[in-house]
């Protein structure tokens, strides 16, 4: 490593050494940073957040200019609006806790998904809905596979200025791809949101990325901008002409498996929706 480069090496690890230090002595700033940060992963610039603003909680434009001028405006009652704003937690936000989304994770229990995304869909029936599915960019489904794979759930609604607004949920915690129940939990989640028309996308990101979301060190917008090709996750129950295989089989099965549990029929699948049972069942 050449001399420029070890200088700049430290003086990284030194700014992050400096951060944490300063988070620990000023957790009110820590807070405001957070604050700031998570607003404008979502695409809401700083200057921007007075508009969505609830009556009670006006702020000056220039308390948000910096999180040295916002910390003295922190109050349990904004942190509270912005995390029910965003879906994100407000642990996170506090410096208590390592995740920043919301986790719905139904790992073996595949009717917890049937039912929640049930519930979202009466509860926020205006919005666009997505289930998007990240793997380990090139490694391709199969025996062979690594890495985490993520679940995640999208609701996109109206913004400001005309621009779409997006919240997002964690469907899935620590899932690694060479896991063969992971995979057909998944397999088995895809199956229910195509079931309720939600539509499913399939994206590869790196793998570093995907382990620093797993780990709690990213966040879900921020990394859809580093999103680096597509794959397509109803290949898993519905494999083009020829391009099947004695492990896409097994993951279906084990699929059908966590299906029926959930009250699903899951070979009606193909070509129609499941017939799902009331979600209160």
């Amino acid at each position: 490593m050449s001399i420029v480069g070890e200088a700049t090496s430290t003086l990284g690890l030194l700014g992050k050494a400096w951060g944490w230090l300063r988070d620990r002595v000023d957790p009110a700033r820590m807070q405001a940073q957070r604050f700031v940060q998570a607003f404008e992963a979502y695409g809401i610039a700083r200057q921007q957040i007075p508009r969505l603003l609830p009556a009670g909680l006006t702020l000056p434009n220039a308390a948000f200019s910096s999180p040295d001028r916002l910390k003295g405006h922190v109050t349990s009652a904004l942190l509270d609006w912005a995390a029910e704003h965003l879906a994100i937690h407000r642990s996170w936000r506090d410096g208590v806790g390592t995740q920043p989304h919301l986790i719905e994770d139904h790992y073996k229990a595949v009717a917890g998904y049937r039912d929640w995304l049930a519930q979202r869909i009466e509860q926020v029936p205006l919005v666009h809905r997505f289930v998007h599915v990240w793997k380990p960019q090139g490694a391709a489904m199969g025996p062979d596979a690594f890495g985490p794979v993520c679940l995640i759930y999208e609701e996109t609604s109206d913004g400001l200025d005309g621009v779409e607004f997006s919240r997002f949920w964690r469907l899935s915690d620590e899932w690694p791809l060479d896991h063969a129940p992971c995979v057909e939990n998944m397999v088995a989640a895809v199956a229910i949101a195509r079931s309720l028309g939600l539509l499913v996308v399939g994206d590869e990101l790196a793998l570093d990325d995907l382990r620093r979301l797993t780990a709690g060190k990213a966040l879900i917008p921020d990394l859809q901008r580093q999103r680096r090709g597509r794959w397509h996750p109803e290949d898993l129950i519905e494999p083009l002409a020829g391009q099947d295989s004695a492990w896409r089989q097994a993951r279906w099965e084990g699929a059908l498996d966590y299906l029926r549990q959930a009250g699903i029929d899951g070979a009606k699948f193909a070509g129609a929706p499941l017939e799902i049972g009331a979600a209160s069942s």
